[in-house]
């Protein structure tokens, strides 16, 4: 399985956590759910999780979870502790942009693409309860091919 696939699988069901452990938030596409962690800017706008400006999200540029200098920051590309995601009390990924991180097996992933596969499976999920089966259909042919080409910009950027 894939981790783009692994991602859908868990959708709703995983948490991130800190490597000091601090709950940073629910893995969802769901905008209702809460506490979510999500890339939609709509998405807990004034909430600890999620937004660019609470203290306990991965999206604030200044916060000690997020940014480019956080202690434990998976954008941080000198992180030792970066954060990883827990599912069935289990870490099952490390969420980090240090290419040079030991994870012990524990696969890893770039905290963009994370965010990206949920926002997408959120817009997919609009889009579903607002239009005809034709309409999804060819939606979800575009979904798919933006998925795919954004992961793969993901992936190429990783390696320049």
């Amino acid at each position: 399985m894939s981790i783009l696939e692994f991602l859908i699988a868990i959708n709703g069901m995983a948490e991130l956590w800190s490597a000091d452990r601090v709950f940073l938030g629910l893995l969802s596409s769901n905008q209702y759910s809460s506490p979510t962690l999500n890339m939609r800017k709509y998405v807990n706008l004034d909430g600890i999780y999620g937004s660019f400006s609470g203290i306990q999200s991965i999206r604030n540029s200044v916060g000690m979870y997020s940014g480019t200098s956080g202690i434990y920051s998976p954008y941080n590309i000198f992180c030792l502790n970066p954060p990883f995601v827990l599912y069935q009390n289990q870490p099952v990924l490390v969420v980090t942009r240090n290419a040079h991180f030991q994870t012990n097996g524990v696969p890893v992933v770039n905290p963009d693409f994370l965010l990206g596969v949920y926002a997408q499976l959120d817009s997919s999920a609009q889009i579903l309860n607002n239009s005809t089966p034709m309409d999804r259909v060819n939606e979800a042919a575009r979904n798919t091919m933006d998925v795919l080409n954004n992961a793969s910009a993901i992936a190429a950027s990783m390696f320049h």
